[in-house]
């Protein structure tokens, strides 16, 4: 869905995306390990989490960061920048087990300018696994976008000064 920044605060309550069934295999928890370390040759041991059946559940945090992909593949901001700016609440619910499908509800629950052509954006995602009654994650997630024109030849650049002193925040 393309949609200006000025739109925003007119969705605010909305339910902006509910994305396409995505299945989790065993070969994506096992890509997801491998690129944070939880390997056996960075451990020193095997990684745990196998379930007592032998099976080892889709971690929360690839569940987490699945949102960035969902956000970026269901919303278009034209030629505004977005960033990862954190996130206020996470509840993992339930485990998902590989081979399951899943989706994404994202609701948009505020939005903040932060001066001209910087919004700070509030989402409430709700992760639902295929044929179940109940979500398995919800997850309170803040972007931070900056249209390009905003902050040219202004000092301090585009972020807002918390940013700035804490670092780079993450590019969505």
């Amino acid at each position: 869905m393309a949609i200006s920044l000025a739109e925003l605060p007119g969705l605010v309550g909305a339910e902006l995306f509910c994305s396409e069934w995505v299945r989790l295999d065993a070969a994506d928890e096992e890509a997801f390990g491998h690129a944070t370390l939880l390997r056996e040759e960075f451990l020193g041991r095997p990684p745990s989490g196998r379930d007592p059946d032998g099976e080892r559940p889709i971690s929360g945090f690839l569940l987490l960061s699945m949102l960035v992909a969902f956000h970026k593949r269901e919303l278009d901001f034209g030629g505004a920048s977005g960033l990862n700016y954190g996130v206020d609440r996470v509840r993992f619910l339930r485990p998902v087990r590989s081979g399951r499908r899943v989706r994404v509800r994202a609701t948009l629950t505020d939005v903040r300018e932060r001066g001209p052509g910087r919004t700070r954006v509030l989402t409430r995602n709700v992760l639902e696994v295929e044929g179940a009654d109940a979500p398995v994650m919800i997850a309170d997630w803040i972007a931070f976008f900056v249209e390009e024109a905003a902050g040219a030849g202004q000092q301090g650049g585009h972020f807002p000064s918390d940013v700035r002193q804490s670092g780079s925040p993450s590019a969505l």
